[in-house]
């Protein structure tokens, strides 16, 4: 069966260049605001480990008031989780400086390196079907946890505009 074409032209004419233009954007942002990798991975982490332990202060002082409250309540929430992830995920690039910095390494090397660490925690399967399958397989949702923030039954907007592409 073939794909319905006013699909595929809004998902690759509309939202696949709006979604990476937002996320590259937010990427400069956090190059103005954050400064160096070193300390995106510190501030990453301490965020994602933050936003994990206050996950029960944050439920209970969700506005459920209003559901358009709670929508940008929410849609909020999850903006800064995948933020401080996106912080982290270039703050682990510090890692990879310090490895290209010995000059013993190459790019292959340290792909060689975390290949093998990958594999040697179970991980290596994962990592390469998340960013192709993660929307469209059902079973990928066992390494990749949903977002436990949500107050009500609706969709949010967040959720369905997941980013792919760094």
């Amino acid at each position: 069966m073939w794909p319905n074409f006013a699909d595929l032209a809004i998902i690759y004419a509309v939202l696949t260049p709006a979604t990476v233009l937002y996320w590259h954007t937010t990427a400069l942002l956090l190059n103005q605001w954050v400064g160096h990798n070193a300390a995106k991975l510190l501030l990453g982490f301490a965020s994602a480990a933050g936003i994990y332990y206050l996950h029960d202060t944050f439920r209970s002082k969700a506005p459920t008031g209003s559901p358009l409250l709670l929508s940008a309540y929410e849609t909020t929430y999850d903006y800064f989780v995948k933020l401080s992830c996106l912080c982290y995920y270039f703050g682990c690039r510090t890692i990879y400086d310090a490895l290209m910095a010995t000059g013993l390494l190459r790019p292959a090397d340290v792909a060689i390196l975390a290949g093998g660490l990958l594999i040697a925690v179970r991980g290596f399967s994962n990592v390469l079907s998340i960013p192709i399958v993660v929307d469209n397989d059902n079973a990928v949702e066992r390494y990749r946890p949903l977002s436990p923030l949500n107050f009500s039954p609706g969709m949010l907007f967040v959720d369905t505009l997941t980013f792919h592409g760094i």
